[in-house]
């Protein structure tokens, strides 16, 4: 039978391993491997397809080239039929190794929380609260946030011939140490140098010290919590607490909420409805506040008004072009506003001059001198009549014991924390603050039910004044004084100094 060729496509490729040729008078065989020995190829050239090569004969030739693994029997047996049909055939494949795999890359395991869905958590009482989603971890400073996992190797191959291959490793990981991130020597872990929020892109890590709501926060953000900036484009809705360890910055409204803030707070304006609360250790701006708490560490700035507010400043608190209207307002560097008071005589206290932190706590330890005090001479009554009973039931007579045994021990309790209380009070003293300015400045008017307290004076005004005025202490003759206006930043012991008498009074 005629030889007829029947050529596959493929081109052997450069640097090829030839490893076995068997020649007869009926064909000529040729066994080649190529890459990298991974497969062999069968090759044949037919001159007699009556005693062409059998599929017994080729298995046996390839076990004595140690090819044992890996053969495809059905391409053999193809093989063997074409040449006994008397079809020349090039790069058969007939037998494959086993590649050998690439290992994991490097990796980055993160042991904090960076985003992703909410987590909440139940109280003691099994509670859920749903307005806390603990959606990310709070990073402080030299805090552990990452481990750095080095490439593994993969899996061995093996050439046709059973060769054992080198097992691939993978890549190591490309990771930058972005703001706030500091790799450790060894490489093997990632650390914190600022608090925050962790932030990973694949290739940097990073700290945000900002964390941005666009928007309102309500149910599907939750109470934020976050050690950094806080900024917010929309409003806050009631019942959603906000704390910040560097600032908080609102665009909108804020309803009945908590603010507390390491750092500046800026609002577009807060309605408490009572129970509104704001703390910040910085300067406080906003447009308008009604019925708020406010203990500031620094100044306050209020655009337009301060209604029914406890507002306390460790600085100044200004409001140029508006009114404050019913509730306290305490400063220790002066107070200005366009108006005090209402026309309808609501009582609005207004004290400058004063520390509020060191006020509030001198007012309550003789808040809990009073209470110990009370509860003590209550305890005392109750005792008095619990005299040791004679000629009752024993269980009667018992019983009474233990009362007085409670009430004596109760009241021992008391005395022994009253007693604290004294002490500390006792050794209570001011600190000198060299900024403390009891002045008042009023723009506009001065309303009738307003309060003032400066220095050793309380005083309620009894008919309105109208401004610009300064209003300061009489340390000369009691009572208040009303002065042409002056810059807060003029101190009131230097006006009493400059102008002896009042100047103006309406």
């Amino acid at each position: 039978m005629a030889a007829r060729s029947d050529a596959q496509e493929n081109k052997v490729e450069i640097g090829v391993k030839i490893l076995a040729e068997k020649k007869s008078s009926a064909y000529v065989l040729r066994l080649q491997m190529g890459e990298g020995q991974l497969k062999l190829y069968a090759f044949i050239t037919v001159f007699d397809a009556e005693d062409t090569i059998s599929p017994s004969e080729l298995i046996e030739l390839l076990t004595k080239h140690d090819i044992k693994d890996g053969v495809d029997l059905e391409e053999v047996a193809k093989f063997c039929s074409k040449a006994a049909m008397g079809i020349n055939q090039e790069n058969v494949l007939i037998a494959v190794g086993t590649e050998p795999t690439a290992g994991r890359d490097g990796w980055l395991e993160l042991i904090v929380k960076t985003a992703g869905d909410a987590d909440f958590t139940e109280d003691a009482k099994g509670n859920v609260d749903l307005r806390t989603l603990n959606t990310f971890t709070n990073v402080e400073p030299n805090q552990k946030i990452g481990i750095i996992h080095p490439p593994e190797f993969g899996v061995a191959g093996f050439t046709v011939q059973g060769t054992p291959i080198s097992a691939l490793e993978g890549q190591p990981l490309k990771l930058v140490a972005g703001e706030g991130v500091q790799l450790s020597e060894d490489g093997t872990s990632a650390h914190s140098t600022s608090g925050g929020r962790v932030v990973f892109d694949g290739i940097t890590l990073s700290i945000a010290d900002e964390f941005v709501v666009k928007g309102d926060v309500d149910l599907s953000v939750g109470n934020i919590d976050f050690n950094g900036v806080v900024e917010i484009t929309g409003d806050v809705l009631d019942d959603f607490n906000i704390r910040a360890s560097k600032g908080i910055r609102i665009t909108g409204a804020v309803g009945a909420c908590r603010l507390e803030s390491g750092g500046p707070v800026e609002i577009g304006s807060m309605a408490g409805l009572g129970s509104g609360f704001i703390r910040c250790q910085g300067d406080l701006r906003t447009k308008y506040l009604n019925q708020v708490q406010v203990e500031c560490w620094g100044n306050i700035e209020v655009a337009h008004e301060i209604r029914n507010c406890s507002v306390k400043a460790t600085k100044a608190i200004i409001v140029e072009r508006g009114t404050i209207s019913g509730g306290e307002t305490v400063a220790l560097n002066g107070i200005e506003a366009k108006h005090l008071g209402s026309v309808s005589g609501i009582k609005t206290r207004i004290t400058a001059g004063i520390y509020f932190p060191e006020a509030d706590r001198l007012n309550s330890l003789h808040h809990q001198q009073r209470s110990y005090g009370m509860q003590i001479k209550r305890l005392g009554a109750a005792l008095g009549p619990l005299v040791k009973p004679k000629n009752l039931r024993k269980a009667l007579q018992e019983a009474i014991e233990l009362r007085t045994s409670l009430l004596t021990q109760r009241k021992a309790n008391l005395e022994h924390e009253k007693e604290q209380v004294d002490n500390e009070l006792a050794a209570f003293a001011a600190q000198d603050h060299p900024s403390a300015n009891p002045k008042i400045n009023v723009l506009g008017n001065l309303m009738e039910g307003v309060v003032i307290s400066l220095g050793d004076t309380i005083e309620e005004i009894s008919y309105e004044h109208t401004g610009p005025i300064s209003v300061i202490e009489n340390t000369t003759s009691g009572g208040l004084r009303y002065l042409d206006h002056s810059p807060l930043q003029v101190m009131a012991d230097d006006v009493a100094e400059e102008e002896p008498e009042e100047t103006k009074e309406s």
